[in-house]
């Protein structure tokens, strides 16, 4: 099972990037486990600055969020 996490403050767009991520993992059929780190500063800690950002199994995951196609991508990259 793979851990997702969704690292964002709250921001509709973070909000957003959460729904798009249950969402493709429902389309995808994937066996996740869908989190959120949403404090500032553990956010600070890990020396992330621009969110919302996405992590899966521990490793921040570096693209340009523009959208769900975006997210769909990703979670295909790590299904292969």
């Amino acid at each position: 099972m793979k851990k997702i996490e969704i690292i964002g403050v709250g921001c509709p767009k973070c909000r957003q990037m959460t729904a798009e991520v249950t969402a493709v993992v429902a389309q995808l059929d994937l066996e996740a486990e869908i989190g959120r780190i949403d404090d500032p500063f553990t956010i600070a800690q890990m020396g992330i600055f621009a969110l919302p950002q996405l992590m899966i199994d521990g490793q921040l995951v570096r693209f340009r969020y523009r959208g769900r196609k975006s997210i769909e991508e990703q979670l295909r990259k790590m299904t292969l």
